[in-house]
C-alpha cells in the first residue's frame, strides 16, 4: 500500500507541476523568441544591410576610376587642350555632384602634380602624400587595380574621409598619373546609421575609420577594445554594459563592418522576469506538496479495494496484452515522414499497422496457429526494417510441418522487440534469426522457439539478475517484456515450461520459449 500511496503521489505531483512548468516553459521560450527577433535578427539584418551599402559605394567609385582612366590616357595633353580639359572638367563635375554627397576628384601626373581637381589645391591630407607611401605608392605597384585608403580627420575621430582611386597608363601602359575620388567620412557615416545599434568599421590594421554612436575604444585610441574586436554573435561587457556584438568583413576582407547593440536593459528585464517565475515555483512548493500527500492518502484508500479482486483470469488478460505503444508513436512518426519522401512505403507501413492492430484486439482466442501468428510478426518486423533499414537482417528456420502448431497468441513480439532494441553490434547492425524445433521428451514433445541476436549479449550480473527475475518473479520491471512472456507460458501450461535466456561464448544472445507441442485440437 505504501508503495502504491508513492505512485498516486508521484502522479499527481507531476499534474500538478505539470501547468506551472508548461507555463514557466512558456515564459522562456518568449524569452529566446524576443531575444533572437529583437536583438540577433536584427542585429544580423542591420549588418548586412550596411555591409551592401559600403560595399556598393566602393563598387561604384571604383567602376567611376575606370571609366576615367579608359578616357585619358595622355595627361600630358590636357596641360595644353583646354577643350580636352573642359571636357574633362565637366565629366567629373558631373560624377561627382551626382548625388549631392560633397565628394572631390583630383587627377595628378606621374611625378603626384595636380593637373585637374575639385579644389585647385590638394586636401591636407593628400597634400604631403608621394609615391613613396600610401595609396599612391600601390597604384604605382598595381596600376590595372582600384586602390583605397581612408585619410585621418585630427580631431574628428569616426569620421576619416575615404580616397578611392587608380592609376592612368597610356596605351603602351607607361603610367601618365592617378585619377583620386574622396568621400567625406560625414557622407559614409550618414548612410550606415541605424537606430537600433551603432557600426564601427575598422580597417586591417585595427584602426577605427567610420563610426556612429559611442565610442568603443580604450584610453582615447583609435582602436576598437579587445572586449569588442573579440566578439562576434555573442554578449559582451564593456564599461559596466552589455552589448551584442556581430561582425562581417568588407570590400574583399580590407575592412571589417562591427555592429554593436547595447542590451543592458533589456536583460535587466529578462533577469527581472525569470526572477518572478522562480519566485511563484518556489512558493507554490509547499503548497503543491501538502495538498498532494492529502490527495495521495485519500486515492490510495479509495483503490485499496480494488486491489483485492486481481484473480487469476485478471493477470493473464493484463499479461496477453504485449503492444508495446511507444512502438505505435514510432510507426506513425515514420509515416508522417516517409508519406513525403515514398509515399508507397507509407501505404504499405500503414496497412502492416493495420493488421498488427486488427491482430492484437482480435476477439477472445488466446491460442492460434503459428502460421497467423507469424504473418502478424512478418508484418511488425518489415515495419521495423523500415525504421532500420540494411541495418536490421531477420531471418527464419522453420519447417513446413510446424504451421499449423497451436501457440500463444502475439509470443514472438516481445522477445523480437527486445533483440532489436539491445542486440545492435558495434557498427550499429542488427542480425535476428528466429528458428522453431520439436524436441522430445519422457513427458511429452515440446515445440522449442529460440530468438538470437549477434549483439553484444548481456554482462554477467545482468543475466544472472534476469535469471533470478524468471525463477523468483523479482523486479519485473528489468525486462517486461520477457518476464509477461514467461509469467503467460506457466500460467497456460505448468511451471515445467517458460522462457530461458542465454549469453553463449561466441557472443549474441538466445532466448528459448518451450511449450507442449499442439497440432490442431490434439496434444502430441
Amino acid at each position: 500500500m505504501q508503495t502504491f500511496q508513492d505512485e498516486v503521489r508521484r502522479a499527481l505531483t507531476k499534474y500538478a507541476f505539470l501547468p506551472m512548468l508548461f507555463l514557466a516553459a512558456i515564459g522562456l521560450i518568449l524569452v529566446l523568441a524576443s531575444w533572437e527577433r529583437y536583438v540577433v535578427a536584427v542585429s544580423d539584418e542591420s549588418r548586412m544591410v550596411t555591409a551592401e551599402v559600403l560595399s556598393g559605394i566602393f563598387e561604384d567609385y571604383n567602376s567611376r576610376t575606370l571609366v576615367v582612366a579608359e578616357k585619358v590616357t595622355d595627361i600630358g595633353k590636357l596641360r595644353t587642350d583646354a577643350s580636352a580639359r573642359a571636357q574633362l572638367y565637366s565629366y567629373l563635375y558631373h560624377e561627382v555632384n551626382i548625388t549631392h554627397d560633397g565628394t572631390l576628384f583630383f587627377l595628378l601626373d606621374a611625378e603626384n602634380q595636380l593637373v585637374l581637381g575639385s579644389w585647385d589645391y590638394l586636401p591636407t591630407g593628400l597634400a604631403p602624400m608621394g609615391s613613396q607611401w600610401g595609396i599612391l605608392r600601390r597604384l604605382k605597384e598595381k596600376p590595372s587595380e582600384p586602390q583605397s585608403e581612408f585619410l585621418v580627420r585630427e580631431g574628428e575621430y569616426g569620421e576619416d574621409d575615404l580616397v578611392i582611386g587608380r592609376a592612368i597608363c597610356d596605351e603602351a601602359g607607361h603610367l601618365q598619373g592617378y585619377i583620386l575620388f574622396l568621400l567625406p567620412g560625414r557622407y559614409l557615416r550618414n548612410n550606415i546609421t541605424s537606430p537600433y545599434l551603432d557600426f564601427v568599421l575598422q580597417d586591417e590594421y585595427g584602426n577605427t575609420r567610420i563610426r556612429t554612436g559611442a565610442s568603443y575604444t580604450n584610453g582615447g585610441l583609435r582602436k576598437l577594445a579587445p572586449e569588442i574586436w573579440h566578439t562576434d554573435h555573442w554578449l559582451t561587457e564593456f564599461h559596466h554594459q552589455e552589448y551584442y556584438v556581430t561582425q562581417q568583413p568588407v570590400a574583399d576582407g580590407t575592412f571589417t563592418l562591427f555592429s554593436i547593440m547595447p542590451v543592458t536593459t533589456l536583460l535587466q528585464r529578462y533577469y527581472l522576469g525569470i526572477g518572478v517565475v522562480v519566485g511563484v515555483l518556489l512558493l507554490m512548493l509547499p503548497i503543491l506538496y501538502v495538498s498532494v500527500r492529502r490527495e495521495s492518502r485519500a486515492r490510495a484508500r479509495a483503490i485499496a479495494e480494488e486491489e483485492a479482486r486481481a484473480t487469476a483470469v485478471f493477470e493473464m488478460r493484463r499479461l496477453e496484452s504485449q503492444f508495446n505503444p511507444h512502438f505505435l508513436f514510432n510507426t506513425l512518426e515514420n509515416i508522417k515522414f516517409m508519406v513525403k519522401l515514398d509515399p508507397e512505403a507509407a501505404q504499405r507501413m500503414l496497412m502492416d499497422l493495420s493488421r498488427i492492430l486488427r491482430y492484437s484486439i482480435k476477439g477472445e482466442e488466446r491460442k492460434v496457429k503459428l502460421r497467423e501468428d507469424l504473418s502478424y510478426t512478418h508484418s511488425y518486423m518489415e515495419i521495423q526494417q523500415y525504421r532500420f533499414g540494411k541495418r536490421l537482417s531477420y531471418e527464419e528456420a522453420i519447417p513446413e510441418t510446424m504451421q499449423d502448431c497451436r501457440i500463444p497468441r502475439l509470443l514472438f513480439q516481445p522477445v523480437l522487440e527486445n533483440a532489436i532494441r539491445y542486440g545492435a553490434e558495434e557498427d550499429g547492425s542488427i542480425h535476428i534469426r528466429l528458428g522453431i524445433c520439436q524436441e522430445r521428451q519422457e513427458a511429452g514433445d515440446v515445440l522449442c522457439v529460440r530468438i538470437a541476436d549477434q549483439g553484444p549479449g548481456l554482462p554477467a550480473e545482468r543475466l544472472q539478475a534476469v535469471r533470478r527475475m524468471l525463477a523468483e518473479g523479482a523486479d519485473p520491471a528489468l525486462h517486461t517484456g520477457i518476464y509477461n512472456i514467461h509469467r503467460r507460458l506457466q500460467l497456460m501450461y505448468g511451471r515445467a515450461y517458460g522462457l530461458q535466456i542465454a549469453c553463449p561464448p561466441e557472443g549474441g544472445t538466445v532466448v528459448t520459449m518451450r511449450l507442449p507441442f499442439e497440432k490442431g485440437d490434439l496434444t502430441c
